[in-house]
């Protein structure tokens, strides 16, 4: 079947301007199980972008060949406000310039709404389109006229018609690595193999509501009320491609390559694929995340390579304090944990305070409370 372009208009921010979210639906023809995928809800973070363009390009190959078996729909740009806010040439695309808030924060939370709805069906099971069905009237009574609050709400309302949901960011400068939640561990293993991701981060509930958790825990609602199974209910996942600095075609290209495994592992491609090697993917609790701040002002140093072990206590990088009297030294910037360096700053002039790292350990902090484990960067 064709492409479908479909275009949904936001509500209008200011007289005289409007922004568009644009969808390509994918067809296979055979109602059965389906994907989502969008980029850039970030809208200063630009591998995902690209890496769309790539995903789009091999989808339509594989259209024409007939090898599309389920639905599958993508999002080239998830945030038109946030590519929009550009400040003297810097697109300012991770906080609403309006109200400072975060892009992927507060969506819309379906599970108040869905108890009511679900509650006299308890214990029934349904089939996948009954439960989609449900979360879409979950969403239905929400009456939003702000634009960014619109689209959020349009961009979850795409997602729950899909099994799969695929959310592309990247970070600073990183390694890549996906967010997931626990009782879906194997699946998101099995997305890291097929994209040569080597970290795995889990949790039970980051908190702050962002677009992943905003898909997720309604699905955990229809499991906890016995309508579906575990086994059976839907997948989110964040992916973080790498940095900000890292837009380009050979590792674009080789990501989509990796999504497209994987919705062929899932049954939504006609592809053969290997079996992906889950044992070169590592898991670390979100709890075990250490965002290790600096402890002075000035130019970042690094000691350690993105990737590298690190040890509790250890050397990592340096500060050089650019207003201290001659002489004074560097100040020193060690590991507070037993692990691997994940994500460092882009721009290296730093802060008291700001985080310098994220660190990934297998040891949960105690510091690190589920349900408050997102930063408000």
């Amino acid at each position: 079947m064709p492409v479908i372009t479909e275009i949904v208009t936001l509500p209008s921010p200011a007289p005289g301007s409007q922004h568009q979210l644009i969808k390509h639906r994918f067809t296979g023809g055979s109602g059965g199980r389906s994907a989502y995928v969008q980029a850039g809800l970030h809208a200063d973070e630009h591998p995902g972008l690209l890496v769309v363009q790539h995903l789009l390009q091999r989808l339509q190959r594989l259209e024409q060949e007939q090898r599309i078996l389920g639905d599958i729909v993508i999002c080239p740009f998830a945030n038109p406000v946030g590519l929009g806010q550009n400040v003297f040439g810097y697109v300012t695309g991770r906080f609403n310039l309006a109200n400072g808030e975060n892009f992927n924060r507060n969506f819309p939370d379906a599970t108040q709404a869905l108890a009511e709805i679900v509650s006299p069906l308890t214990g029934q099971r349904s089939d996948r389109a009954q439960l989609k069905d449900l979360l879409g009237q979950s969403l239905s009574s929400l009456a939003l006229r702000e634009c960014v609050a619109s689209g959020k709400r349009a961009l979850l309302q795409e997602a729950f018609k899909h099994d799969l949901v695929l959310d592309l960011h990247c970070d600073t400068a990183a390694v890549m690595h996906l967010y997931c939640i626990n009782d879906q561990r194997k699946r998101a293993v099995a997305l890291a193999a097929c994209m040569n991701i080597g970290t795995v981060f889990l949790e039970d509930e980051a908190g702050g509501q962002p677009f992943d958790e905003a898909y997720n825990k309604p699905w955990g609602m229809l499991v906890e009320n016995g309508l579906t199974s575990p086994e059976q209910k839907g997948f989110a996942a964040s992916i973080e491609l790498r940095g900000q600095a890292d837009v380009d075609d050979e590792l674009a290209r080789e990501d989509a390559e990796g999504i497209l495994r994987f919705l062929a592992l899932e049954g939504l491609l006609a592809m053969e694929v290997p079996e992906p090697d889950v044992h070169r993917v590592e898991v670390y609790p979100l709890e075990g995340a250490s965002h290790l701040q600096a402890n002075g002002n000035g130019l970042l140093v690094w000691k350690k390579r993105l990737g590298e072990a690190v040890s509790r206590d250890e050397l990592i990088a340096e500060i050089v304090p650019l207003d201290a009297p001659l002489g004074t030294p560097r100040i020193a910037v060690n590991s507070d944990v037993d692990g691997v360096v994940i994500v460092q700053p882009l721009f290296k002039l730093v802060r008291a305070g700001q985080r310098v790292a994220l660190l990934a350990s297998k040891t949960p902090l105690p510091h690190r409370q589920p349900g408050k484990l997102l930063q408000h960067f």
